[in-house]
């Protein structure tokens, strides 16, 4: 395990260091693409999967399993099992890291690797671990809205109920503007949990679009999976997974003013 540890900061050291161990990778800008983007992600992630096959999968398993477990141990608290299954839509950036690892190594012409996409985390674990601790507190308001929520259904509709709505919705804006792109770009880059959110957020102002259809695309296809019983996620979670590093890679593009040279991080002309 320590020689995957070690080969993952190794690998992040040398895409980010010169001579003397300086940062010499141009800044990342904000750009503008059109808003049947998501379309084209979407076909890059199936090619991905297809690329990797099983290792891709395995991801999914995972998914699959994750979502049974949930509905398993919570079977007689369904307010917490509502939560946690509706957070899939939060942390499934977080938690298909291993597969925007994939597609790097694919992309970068590196043999695909499945144990050093499962320590992916090890490029930028500072961050990474910045970012968990923002969606855990997301997570907690989450789950208490989802309480609140399944106590008001089958009541008059009332002033709790639409409030209960209305911050369920804004959350749920708030963290897919928050994660849309973030966590692949805090594993591909040095940069810390607040600039790689920042960005993201910037990535949604200038292409709202493209990011509200890609927003639409992974509610309803991860709503569908959980109608299902979780089972389209062995194959819908590392599709989506693998198209959110294109959505990466498409939303920004390298300045030519290097990131340690005073280029802002996000900010596009």
């Amino acid at each position: 395990m320590h020689e995957y540890v070690q080969k993952s900061k190794d690998g992040q050291e040398a895409a980010n260091s010169a001579d003397g161990g300086q940062a010499v990778r141009p800044a990342l800008v904000v750009q503008k693409i059109p808003a049947s983007a998501p379309l084209s992600w979407l076909k890059r992630g199936v090619q991905d999967v297809h690329a990797c096959h099983y290792i891709s999968l395995l991801y999914g398993v995972c998914f699959v399993l994750m979502g049974l477990g949930i509905d398993r141990a919570h079977s007689g608290n369904p307010a917490l099992a509502l939560g946690l299954s509706a957070g899939f839509l939060f942390a499934g950036s977080f938690l298909a890291m291993g597969l925007y690892e994939l597609s790097r190594q694919r992309q970068s012409g590196e043999p695909v690797d499945l144990l050093l996409s499962l320590f992916s985390w090890c490029r930028n674990p500072a961050a990474v671990g910045h970012f968990a601790l923002y969606l855990s507190v997301i997570m907690m308001i989450w789950l208490r809205l989802s309480s609140t929520l399944l106590h008001a259904v089958g009541q008059p509709f009332g002033p709790a109920l639409a409030i209960a709505v209305l911050a369920w919705a804004l959350i749920a804006l708030m963290v897919f503007m928050g994660s849309a792109v973030a966590i692949p770009m805090i594993l591909d880059r040095p940069v810390g949990a607040v600039e790689a959110v920042r960005t993201s957020v910037r990535c949604c102002r200038v292409n709202s679009g493209a990011l509200a259809l890609w927003a639409v695309i992974i509610a309803v296809s991860v709503g569908i999976s959980l109608r299902l019983q979780y089972w389209p996620l062995l194959v819908v979670g590392p599709v989506l997974g693998h198209a959110t590093w294109h959505a990466y890679q498409t939303c920004l593009r390298e300045n030519d003013v290097p990131s340690g040279a005073g280029a802002i991080p996000g900010k596009g002309a």
